[in-house]
């Protein structure tokens, strides 16, 4: 199912409410089922929660080598960030860019042309990573048990995919409170399609944990669900070379 195999939401990613100038940060992702250790993702952000934050995302393979790298650039909209998404391993490009015109979102599968298309100024539309901002934006309406509808940007449709966003419940997540929030795709569509259930701390707000569909792919260039852990054992407010880590380049497959 296409639009399964693309939705884009490990773009979560939860950052600290107070003010930064750099963060780091790392996701470990595992199998749901076995536990096993699929990859891991490094958040590097620079100027954390202001007005010029940049991140790069480098997703490793077990060896440490960086197959896949994520730029997303805060500084139009901090619900709707300029992304792309490179993964050497699948060979699949993906994005969103602003401009005069609004936002083009664009896609590149293996063997294919690159597809792209101008959507305007969508309203209120949720792109990547900005799922956060929406989460701590909308929380008092999220805990008091509403039922919100978000336009996700999807690259592989070119287009917004409406979601509705819920309160299921309430965990301990290393012995901290966290809400559990479960995002399932609107419409007729939700009745085929999974659901993905991301879990924030309450009294800050930060991402712990996401389990569901993931835009990361596997060797055979199928869609890999996960459940990812952030950790305060892995935050650091060091300083980031986001340039270095642009250079850095991406291997083609996570063998040894």
């Amino acid at each position: 199912m296409t639009f399964i195999r693309a939705l884009p939401i490990l773009l979560i990613c939860g950052l600290p409410a107070v003010r930064a100038a750099d963060v780091t940060f790392v996701g470990r992702a595992s199998d749901p089922d076995t536990s096993a250790l699929l990859y891991l993702e490094s958040h590097a952000v620079s100027d954390s929660g202001g007005p010029r934050e940049v991140r790069v995302v480098s997703y490793l393979c077990a060896n440490g080598a960086t197959f896949a790298r994520k730029t997303l650039d805060f500084g139009g909209t901090r619900q709707a960030p300029a992304f792309m998404l490179d993964d050497a391993r699948s060979g699949v490009s993906e994005g969103m860019e602003w401009h005069a015109r609004g936002m083009t979102v664009f896609e590149r599968q293996p063997g294919a042309a690159p597809r792209s298309k101008t959507l305007g100024n969508p309203a209120d539309v949720v792109a990547d990573a900005g799922f956060d901002e929406f989460v701590r934006t909308r929380w008092d309406e999220l805990e008091a048990g509403d039922a919100l509808v978000v336009p996700f940007l999807v690259p592989s449709r070119l287009d917004t995919v409406k979601f509705r966003v819920r309160k299921t419940g309430e965990t301990i997540i290393a012995g901290r409170a966290a809400s559990v929030f479960r995002l399932s795709v609107a419409g007729a569509l939700g009745w085929v399609l999974p659901d993905i259930d991301v879990s924030y701390r309450r009294d800050d707000r930060r991402l712990l944990r996401y389990r569901g569909i993931t835009n990361i792919r596997d060797g055979a260039g199928e869609m890999i669900s996960a459940q990812i852990d952030f950790s305060d054992a892995d935050r650091s407010d060091a300083p980031v070379d986001l340039a270095a880590l642009r250079e850095r380049p991406l291997a083609s497959s996570c063998g040894s």
